[in-house]
């Protein structure tokens, strides 16, 4: 499995999670007032972040979904070999090699990545990233 496709199937979990759970996103009153989802008897929405929305009452299962989720994605990497395409992934993401700098890229990647690993992806990608941005 490629890079590409444990990207993709994680995207679609994660739609399914924000169907099941009723997130939805709003930046301003009237988003949010077209947007929002049904609700239960006396029950309130939640901020989850980032301008989404969920019921309170699916607040855990999509912070237990997120969770799952995300291990699932690590898991998919480390079983597909996939750590340095991770890696080289989050270092254009970041624009690591526009900055020169690799500290955003190793924030995203988290705990489960060293800096000395994401330095030789980044050593190793670099002169060829450069050639491309011409």
């Amino acid at each position: 499995m490629t890079l590409s496709e444990i990207k993709q199937q994680k995207e679609k979990t994660m739609n399914e999670l924000f169907k099941t759970c009723g997130v939805f996103f709003a930046f301003s009153n009237e988003q949010f007032n077209e947007n929002k989802t049904p609700l239960l008897e006396g029950e309130k929405y939640v901020s989850i972040g980032a301008g989404g929305y969920c019921p309170k009452s699916k607040a855990k299962i999509l912070m237990d979904g997120f969770d799952a989720m995300n291990k699932a994605y690590k898991d998919a990497i480390k079983a597909n070999k996939q750590r340095d395409a991770n890696i080289l992934y989050e270092l254009q993401n970041h624009e690591a090699f526009y900055t020169g700098s690799i500290e955003d890229t190793l924030a995203a990647l988290g705990s489960d990545y060293t800096r000395d690993e994401v330095n030789a992806v980044y050593r190793k990608h670099r002169d060829k990233q450069l050639e491309l941005q011409g």
